[in-house]
């Protein structure tokens, strides 16, 4: 396999570039991948790989916002959306499924009681505010967005008239996961 060792020196422009627009500047770049038979994508992939030669690069890429610019312009693209929707969907779907999963495993601590803790005094005195809303607000602020936008369904938001979403409904919906 033969290796191009040649300077990138020699791919600068050759041309004063500072009066030409953006677009023309990009076209130039684009029509030398077409000649280097690369793609704008395989130009990024290697860019931000582990390659020693690529640091540098990667280290710039991943300092600045340009990961996060790059997938709102993906985002606001009608077709860049659909793929992006496809890409992200498991991946999120893993996430959330993993962060609910180390709620529920703190959450335990605060359910955890047994029958001789439940004593007249404690029953007089027990605040579902302090004792559970508040706790699980902390301890829960995945899955409590998740049961909390679960509950602004049109249908939820026309059937429940009567009860304070954010203490009744939180706690009913949690014990009952529990």
């Amino acid at each position: 396999m033969l290796h191009y060792h040649q300077p990138s020196e020699l791919l600068a422009w050759t041309v004063d570039h500072h009066g030409l627009s953006e677009d023309i500047k990009v076209l130039a770049i684009l029509e030398i991948l077409c000649g280097l038979r690369m793609t704008v994508i395989d130009l990024l992939l290697c860019s931000v790989s582990q390659k020693p030669a690529m640091i540098n690069w990667r280290k710039g890429f991943f300092r600045s916002s340009a990961l996060a610019r790059f997938l709102n312009v993906l985002e606001s693209d009608e077709q860049g959306a659909i793929h992006l929707q496809n890409v992200l969907r498991p991946r999120v779907i893993e996430l959330v499924t993993c962060e609910i999963d180390v709620e529920m495993e703190d959450a335990k601590l605060i359910f955890h009681m047994s029958t001789k803790d439940i004593t007249p005094e404690y029953l007089l005195s027990f605040d579902i505010e302090h004792g559970l809303t508040a706790p699980l607000k902390e301890t829960t602020p995945w899955l409590r967005q998740i049961l909390m936008s679960a509950m602004r369904t049109t249908r939820a938001v026309k059937e429940n008239k009567h009860q304070n979403v954010e203490t009744v409904s939180f706690f009913l919906n949690h014990a009952k996961l529990m």
